[in-house]
């Protein structure tokens, strides 16, 4: 939705853009589910098992999806420089993914509006909003 290509994106912790059944795994539009849920559906069920549906997000608790995380992995050892917009860097293993990129000889820049616990093995910390923050740099970008 920012713009970047989907097959660039990682979904580490999910998406709400979709919902799925928990029993059989049937996948929904949220549109789709958020209309039930307007109409006065207070808990929405599956059409083909009558199981409940979940936005597609990692709940704590729940399985990280293997293969995003191991690509995650792998482009963070690759990479030359890692950039941390608007998170805190607490909730793993994604924010074990700028340790990996630092450990691999990867630049690391943290934007963020509060410290966070790798803000000391960052090359450059940012502090403020990450929207506001990352308009400048895009704006600044294309002035040349």
């Amino acid at each position: 939705m920012a713009g970047s290509s989907p097959e660039k994106i990682l979904e580490l912790h999910g998406t709400s853009r979709t919902v799925s059944c928990l029993s059989c795994k049937k996948g929904y539009t949220r549109d789709e589910v958020q209309e039930r849920i307007s109409s006065g559906v207070k808990v929405p069920r599956c059409d083909q098992c009558d199981g409940i549906l979940k936005p597609d997000t990692i709940s704590f608790g729940q399985a990280m999806p293997e293969r995003e995380t191991a690509e995650a992995v792998r482009r963070s050892e690759e990479c030359d420089l890692f950039i941390v917009i608007g998170s805190s860097l607490v909730v793993h293993p994604a924010a074990s993914m700028p340790l990996v990129a630092k450990e691999r000889g990867a630049k690391l820049v943290i934007i963020n509006r509060d410290p966070t616990p790798q803000d000391s093995l960052a090359d450059a910390v940012v502090r403020g909003s990450a929207g506001a923050i990352m308009s400048q740099i895009i704006q600044r970008v294309r002035e040349g």
